[in-house]
C-alpha cells in the first residue's frame, strides 16, 4: 500500500499559499477557470489527505482488534486441543497423526 507523504503534502500546500500571493500580486490575471480549478484541485487534495489519515486510523483499529480477538480465540483453542489430545491418550488411541 502506498501512503501519503505529510511533508510533500505540506509543500504543496505552501506552494499553493505562494500561488495565491502571486495571484494577487499580478491582481487575478489568471483566467478564472483555470484558477477555478486550482482551487477546487486543493480542496479536493485536503479532502483526500483527511480521509486518507482517518481510513489509516480505521485499519490501525482493525488491526489491533484483529490481534486482540485472534490471541483469544487461539488462546481457547489450543486450550480445547490439549484437553481433547489429553483424552484420546487417557483412551489409548494413538495421536501421533495430530
Amino acid at each position: 500500500m502506498q501512503g501519503i507523504n505529510a511533508k510533500e503534502h505540506q509543500n504543496f500546500l505552501d506552494a499553493y499559499k505562494k500561488f495565491e500571493k502571486l495571484l494577487e500580486a499580478v491582481e487575478n490575471k489568471l483566467p478564472e477557470e483555470e484558477n477555478k480549478r486550482t482551487k477546487e484541485g486543493i480542496e479536493e487534495l485536503r479532502n483526500l489527505y483527511f480521509k486518507f489519515h482517518s481510513l489509516l486510523n480505521d485499519l490501525s483499529n482493525c488491526t489491533q482488534h484483529y490481534e486482540k480477538r485472534k490471541k483469544i480465540v487461539q488462546s481457547g483453542m489450543f486450550k480445547s486441543i490439549r484437553k481433547m489430545k489429553s483424552e484420546l491418550r487417557n483412551k489409548g488411541e494413538n495421536i501421533n497423526y495430530l
